[in-house]
């Protein structure tokens, strides 16, 4: 009886551990620029190896672009814009492991807000 228990409690134990292993890496962060031309940035997440996402949005003009560091080298992604009549981003983002992402925003008359994430 008691080596049924420690089998189904290792398997519990271990089932519980993947679940949230898997879970936690997932993770998101967001952004935010009053309006008038100025700047907002996110904190930065690891990539785990998929797609992420960048999407932001704003009434009235803006842009966005995400910074990525990867074994201590930066490099940034190609500015995407918000027309003045307003609109919004959303984007698919190539995240490998270990990198770090971070979403930079800047407003035009209106404020942007916006949120980068290592899913899809």
């Amino acid at each position: 009886m008691r080596k049924i228990f420690r089998i189904y409690g290792l398997a519990a134990l271990i089932l519980i551990m993947t679940a949230t292993t898997v879970y936690a890496a997932n993770q998101s962060s967001s952004a935010y620029a009053k309006g008038g031309g100025n700047d907002g940035s996110s904190s930065y997440i690891t990539g785990q190896g998929q797609m992420g996402r960048m999407k932001f949005n704003s009434s009235g003009g803006g842009y966005g672009f995400y910074e990525k560091v990867c074994s201590g080298t930066t490099t940034y992604s190609p500015a995407t814009f918000i027309p003045a009549s307003g609109g919004s981003v959303d984007e698919l983002v190539p995240m490998p492991s270990g990198c770090q992402f971070k979403l930079h925003i800047t407003s035009g008359t209106f404020p942007v807000a916006g949120t980068i994430q290592n899913y899809d």
